[in-house]
């Protein structure tokens, strides 16, 4: 594993930028994108002749024990403080250390990396470490090209695991108060926001017209509408997905949040989360699979 890989070594398209925020940078005729060896995070995708398709805060900041605010952060081993609400950091710990570059690929104008968590027994001073396995591992397969595919794979050898995860997608909107979400009519949720209830059902498209945290129970394929541009958002291995808009108030209270930003973009999130967590045996391994595409783009 290298996490300071020579440029030689990287296929055509693929740039290493090093410093405090080391990170892969990627430009082919099908997609230009950027992901973070911190966290593993994807920051910036966009196929060929489309503008960008994943937000990301203009407050934010990076680098190692740091996650972006925006892009596709990494949630896992739990999502938010866990389902019994007692866990630290919020959505676990993997998002904040620094992985490793196993391999780079190109197939035509797609370039695919994978990255791997470090050993967790050989770090220090990484919160929530004692809360999980110190044997889990997790590998993440990121595909750009004309659509963008990221694949987590988490597996726990020794013990048995209650894994809950999210890659965690900020998508940009032009009004969110606008856009809506295709692909949910019927499914129950979680509502999280101030003063939701605990079981819903979803009834049509979802719009926004105030602080939304929904989770709902859903394996199927959802669609972004926001004007003429239509994002979907594929999946497997997932039995939830998450929406979620800050609004005014809580945009006002995250520090690496702009108070006008929240009507830029909106998260869609494929996730195992709360009734919708995997449960592994020992020496099981779990991989959800997020595939995002323009339509007719």
């Amino acid at each position: 594993m290298n996490t300071t890989p020579e440029q030689s070594s990287l296929p055509d398209g693929v740039t290493y930028e090093g410093g405090d925020a080391p990170r892969l940078v990627i430009d082919t005729p099908a997609a230009r994108g950027e992901i973070h060896l911190d966290g593993a995070q994807v920051t910036r995708w966009a196929p060929a002749g489309a503008d960008e398709v994943l937000w990301v805060s203009a407050l934010t900041r990076s680098g190692e024990g740091i996650a972006v605010r925006g892009g596709v952060p990494i949630c896992a081993p739990w999502f938010a403080t866990g389902r019994a609400k007692n866990r630290s950091p919020q959505h676990g710990f993997l998002r904040l250390v620094r992985w490793s570059l196993t391999e780079t690929r190109r197939v035509g104008d797609d370039v695919t990396v994978v990255l791997t968590a470090p050993d967790l027994a050989s770090l220090e001073d990484v919160p929530g470490l004692d809360q999980t396995p110190s044997d889990l591992t997790a590998t993440y397969e990121v595909t750009m090209g004309r659509t963008l595919r990221m694949s987590l794979t988490i597996t726990s050898p020794t013990q048995k695991l209650e894994l809950e995860e999210a890659l965690h997608t900020y998508l940009r909107v032009s009004d969110v108060t606008q856009a809506r979400v295709e692909g949910l009519d019927g499914a129950r949720y979680a509502d999280k926001a101030p003063g939701g209830r605990a079981v819903n059902a979803q009834q049509g498209d979802v719009t926004f017209m105030r602080e939304t945290d929904r989770v709902y129970a859903s394996t199927e394929t959802v669609t972004l509408v926001d004007g003429e541009r239509r994002v979907v958002v594929e999946k497997s291995g997932s039995a939830s997905t998450v929406v979620w808009n800050p609004w005014e108030r809580k945009a006002a209270e995250i520090s690496d949040f702009g108070d006008d930003e929240w009507p830029g973009m909106v998260c869609i999130e494929t996730a195992n989360a709360l009734a919708g967590h995997i449960k592994l045996e020992p020496g099981q391994s779990h991989t959800m699979t997020a595939e995002i595409s323009l339509q007719n783009a």
